[in-house]
């Protein structure tokens, strides 16, 4: 049977990028912003720059630059110029009026990206509030190119009343979408509570890096995966099982990008809170990358700006290994590849040790075999040892999850116990299995 699938039609993109003062152009950043094009579903067909000391007030760039991109975008059959910069309203509709053509500045851009992408009622959420924020004190020079020009990039998302908005009806529709997203953040809630004692691992990095994929792999999940920015949106997790049977919560959420919009970081603050709340962050970098060391100051820089603490302990994760020629193992860091496999096991060990690094150990000795205990125990601690001694008694060896206190307040009362001793730290005996 014939396929009547209609075959995909990318809209034809104008890219523009300035440097302004001293900036230069960095490895991959074109790249980059030709990746974020094609993922919002537009292809690059001509990419114009110009050099300023200072962004003209009016324009961004110069008059003279604005009547060449209006020929270009005239040879070139697009009516579309996407600007890696954020602009003003005004700078927007000017240009808009000199060129004849669509302009979207960098954040638009990113923001059709997620409406595109957004999946869950939750993620649709957050983007519509994301983009109404956004367009809020921009109403007046911002919503007139989509009834001028219709369909495209940076028409999708809060929905085709959108075209009659009023400040009135946006800021009525940011306090509904505000109140459904705290009802999701008060149900997460009540799921966070449930996993109250499990060390949660969360996968950070910039986009595009592998974190699905990893997670996939980790736990045989079959998450959507594909190679291109904001691919997953939510928040996903999984209880992973590591080599000494024991278990530990790892999610994987929204990745991070350069100049990620403010408007994007506040909307999605139920979906980031998993990185806040981590005790382990797996920090991704695709190591076949050349903007890696980028990369990976703009995941420190978005850490920060989301109000993750630099006490949270953090191991670097260098992905996609098996691509990269003449691979040497990085002197920090994992180096792995979740497709192959390669690396995992030192990962997981690497987790193990992260894990047992944060708990309170303990030794405990028993009178006799105490199956009530040593049940509390397996489902509240890391049992690391139970021995049966040649004196009779049996000896535990266990990290608290909750906290020492949390344990010797379970067991102070109990007749069976011998003695109940803190450690300094893991004890150094081999995994059970």
């Amino acid at each position: 049977m014939l396929s009547t699938s209609e075959p995909v039609e990318f809209e034809r993109v104008l890219l523009v990028r300035a440097y302004i003062g001293n900036e230069s152009e960095e490895a991959g950043s074109t790249q980059e912003m030709t990746a974020l094009i094609q993922s919002a579903g537009g292809s690059v067909v001509a990419q114009e720059s110009q050099k300023r000391k200072t962004p003209d007030p009016r324009l961004f760039i110069g008059r003279g630059k604005a009547d060449e991109l209006r020929e270009i975008a005239l040879r070139e059959n697009t009516n579309t110029i996407i600007f890696d910069h954020n602009l003003s309203s005004g700078q927007v509709s000017r240009l808009e009026e000199a060129t004849n053509c669509k302009v979207i500045d960098r954040t638009e851009l990113i923001l059709a990206i997620f409406a595109e992408q957004a999946r869950t009622r939750e993620a649709k959420l957050q983007i519509e509030l994301a983009q109404l924020k956004y367009a809020l004190p921009r109403l007046s020079g911002m919503w007139h190119h989509f009834s001028r020009l219709g369909a495209g990039i940076g028409t999708r998302g809060p929905g085709e009343t959108q075209l009659e908005i009023d400040r009135r009806r946006a800021r009525s529709r940011i306090s509904y979408l505000e109140k459904k997203i705290e009802e999701i953040e008060s149900r997460w809630k009540v799921v966070s509570a449930g996993r109250t004692g499990m060390f949660n691992i969360t996968i950070v990095g910039y986009t595009n890096a592998g974190k699905s994929t990893l997670l996939n792999t980790l736990c045989s999940t079959e998450l959507y995966t594909a190679d291109k920015p904001f691919a997953t949106l939510d928040t996903t997790s999984r209880r992973l099982i590591l080599p000494d049977s024991s278990k530990v919560l790892i999610s994987d959420t929204v990745g991070f990008i350069e100049r990620l919009p403010e408007t994007l970081v506040a909307s999605f603050h139920t979906t980031l809170d998993v990185v806040r709340k981590a005790d382990l962050l797996l920090v991704t970098v695709d190591r076949s990358s050349s903007s890696r060391g980028r990369h990976i100051d703009t995941v420190r820089k978005t850490l920060k700006r989301i109000g993750v603490e630099e006490s949270v302990p953090r191991l670097i994760v260098w992905t996609k290994c098996d691509a990269v020629e003449d691979f040497r193992h990085p002197r920090s860091g994992v180096a792995i590849s979740a497709l192959s496999e390669f690396g995992l096991d030192v990962l997981l060990n690497q987790i193990i040790g992260y894990r047992d690094r944060s708990l309170d150990w303990f030794e405990l000795s028993l009178e006799c075999y105490d199956s009530s205990i040593l049940n509390w125990l397996y489902s509240n601690c890391i049992v690391r040892d139970v021995a049966n001694c040649e004196d009779g008694f049996v000896r535990v060896l266990a990290g608290a999850l909750r906290g020492y206190d949390s344990v010797k307040g379970k067991i102070e009362g109990s007749n069976n116990v011998r003695s109940f001793v803190r450690l300094s730290g893991p004890p150094q005996t081999e995994h059970v299995g």
